[in-house]
């Protein structure tokens, strides 16, 4: 029987810290492959490329967030292939998934309440809209945990 693929986009918020953890346990549940994504934005586009020591902060700060998520998944016997990815981040998420061959995304919900209406962020909801694979946005409502 082949190993499910569960894929993971992380920035480093509260959101998707919980995301992380909804993932691994899925993981360490189901005895599933996981890859974590963090994607350092393409800021200025192709003509006006970011300056290299700005990207490389992004980059650093990038694999800071993927070495945390790593441990935690480690915590639970869990085997994590992290990935920086460049670019338009729902793009590269997609992209990336697809390649990889992702049986379900995980992403944590960056989203506001109010008028009993909750928002998904920009990324989740473009990724939402343009896959073609199962997405599971984990909602941030424990504050205490982590």
């Amino acid at each position: 029987m082949e190993t499910a693929r569960v894929y993971l986009c992380v920035d480093g918020s509260h959101a998707s810290l919980v995301a992380a953890h909804a993932a691994i346990d899925l993981c360490r549940r189901w005895h599933s492959a996981l890859r974590v994504a963090y994607v350092v934005e393409a800021i200025g586009g192709v003509d006006r490329p970011v300056a290299s020591a700005q990207s490389e902060d992004m980059r650093a700060s990038g694999r800071a967030i993927l070495k945390r998520v790593d441990a935690m998944a480690a915590e639970q016997d869990v085997n994590a292939e992290p990935e920086v990815l460049e670019g338009v981040p729902f793009e590269a998420i997609l992209s990336d998934a697809r390649q990889w061959n992702a049986d379900l995304i995980v992403m944590g919900r960056t989203g506001r309440t109010g008028a009993g209406r909750i928002l998904l962020g920009s990324e989740a909801e473009r990724v939402l809209e343009f896959t073609d694979r199962p997405v599971l946005i984990v909602p941030s409502t424990d504050t205490e945990r982590y």
